[in-house]
């Protein structure tokens, strides 16, 4: 039974004999990324203790899977538990044996997953010095309560690290993984951590790229050079090492983070100024991006780019939000192929259009806004106006977005009522979205703007 402390498994054909038991035990921590396996190895001391009582249990093979959650929200995979499934679906033993259920998993999911297994196999579990037999519906029934339990207390442990990492946001400070151009600072006595301040050598290393990216340098050849010097890059191989093939994309995303210029990021978004001193200024930051997203730094200087299609990727499903791609349809018979846009997004496939006279409206529509002075004054207009545009509009977009926060905050703690909460996201939501569109990068492409200067200027003058 399942309750009890001890489980004989007879053998019918000899009742007053014992039937071995060749018992699995799959031990997990979910913080070990030193991989020192120091509370694995208490799990499995307590597993094989627990198995010494029961006649005939004998351990056959220990798992361990260090540094591997078991909730839903888990980002690797659990190379041990996968393992211990196998074995079990294979008969190669009789028991599973964990430390406690949460140590199998945290997710409802997984209990399925075990005792479908289980009970296919005929395999006892043995957990917390209990035998259960998942083919009888009471033992089962316990499982899955405990089970269900280890879910809501991953629920727990997940709401309040959010609400921790929103804290510290709040406050400036950091959390999470150490920025490139930075290093962290814990008390030499209590081990505490203070906060970050700029690291001498790869936060020198950032302000060398702002320079050489705002002066005009490609970001490729800035890649080339630290890849030349040898400078080891903040990803991680598979092993935990640094590697050191600098890439374009490596360098943009190093000065795409608003990090960089002091500022904290929650959930992808600037909240705020940080704690740590900023390895460049926000106008830096602010003209870096727009310099980024010069379409002309891709075009080659042997000539230009013929893109093969002029909305692919960039005109949006309206069923699902997801780019259209480029297709060409199957010609019948001497008919010619004929290019279309078309949603390739799994499960809605709704959207399907003519390139031709869609990309004849797109065009006729660009025209008649480049005509307008004010429009054309994005493609030409100076640096330095936009820039501190762009920086008061993001302060606003903060402020903006803290006032509705703490209005939120207000209601769930009963000082805002619901209908003045419901009164305040009313006028709020539009001044927020209309702010996030004030700090939408205008059009920067150098080489349009002196083809623009050159004839451009010169009509819309005249007109």
């Amino acid at each position: 039974m399942g309750s009890l402390t001890h489980l004989f498994v007879m053998d019918k054909n000899k009742p007053s004999a014992i039937t071995p038991v060749k018992a699995l035990i799959d031990a997990r921590a979910s913080q070990d990324r030193l991989k020192l396996m120091r509370s694995i190895g208490d799990q499995i001391s307590d597993s094989r203790s627990s198995c010494q009582p029961l006649g005939g249990w004998t351990v056959a093979r220990v798992l361990r899977d260090a540094d591997r959650s078991a909730s839903q929200w888990r980002a690797k995979d659990r190379e041990g538990f996968e393992e211990a499934l196998q074995l079990i679906q294979s008969g190669k033993v009789d028991g599973f044996v964990t430390w406690e259920p949460s140590r199998a998993g945290r997710d409802l999911e997984i209990y399925l997953q075990l005792r479908a297994a289980c009970q296919a196999a005929g395999v006892l579990y043995l957990t917390q010095g209990r035998v259960f037999d998942f083919t009888r519906s009471d033992d089962s029934f316990m499982l899955g309560f405990e089970f269900l339990r280890a879910e809501a207390d991953a629920h727990t442990m997940r709401e309040r690290q959010i609400r921790t990492v929103r804290l510290l946001a709040e406050k400036g400070r950091p959390h999470g993984r150490i920025p490139y151009g930075y290093r962290r600072v814990y008390d030499t006595s209590t081990g505490r951590l203070l906060g970050q301040e700029p690291d001498p050598h790869t936060g020198e290393l950032v302000r060398l790229m702002a320079r050489r990216i705002i002066s005009g340098t490609p970001v490729g050849t800035i890649a080339n050079d630290l890849q030349d010097r040898g400078e080891p890059t903040p990803q991680k191989s598979h092993d935990g090492k640094t590697t050191s093939a600098w890439t374009s994309m490596t360098v943009k995303q190093i000065m795409q983070n608003p990090t960089i210029a002091g500022k904290r990021v929650y959930r992808g978004e600037i909240i705020g100024d940080a704690a740590w001193e900023p390895l460049i200024s926000i106008e830096d930051f602010t003209r870096i991006q727009r310099l980024l997203s010069d379409p002309s730094g891709r075009v080659h200087e042997s000539g230009t780019v013929t893109p093969k299609s002029l909305l692919s990727h960039i005109a949006i499903c309206d069923c699902c939000g997801h780019p259209l791609r480029r297709v060409l349809d199957r010609p019948h018979g001497d008919a010619p192929r004929r290019v279309r846009y078309q949603c390739r997004f799994r499960s809605c496939y709704k959207i399907s259009i003519v390139a031709t006279p869609v990309e004849e409206y797109v065009v006729d529509y660009v025209l008649a806004w480049i005509s307008q002075p004010a429009n054309a004054a994005l493609l030409v207009g100076e640096d330095d106006e936009w820039v501190s545009q762009s920086v008061e509009a993001r302060e606003h977009l903060a402020e903006l977005e803290t006032r509705l926060q703490e209005a939120i905050d207000g209601c769930a703690n009963g000082d805002v009522s619901l209908g003045l909460l419901s009164g305040i996201e009313k006028k709020l939501v539009p001044m927020i979205e209309h702010a996030r569109h004030q700090l939408a990068l205008p059009t920067v492409d150098r080489a349009s703007r002196r083809r623009w200067n050159g004839a451009g200027m010169t009509r819309l003058s005249s007109s």
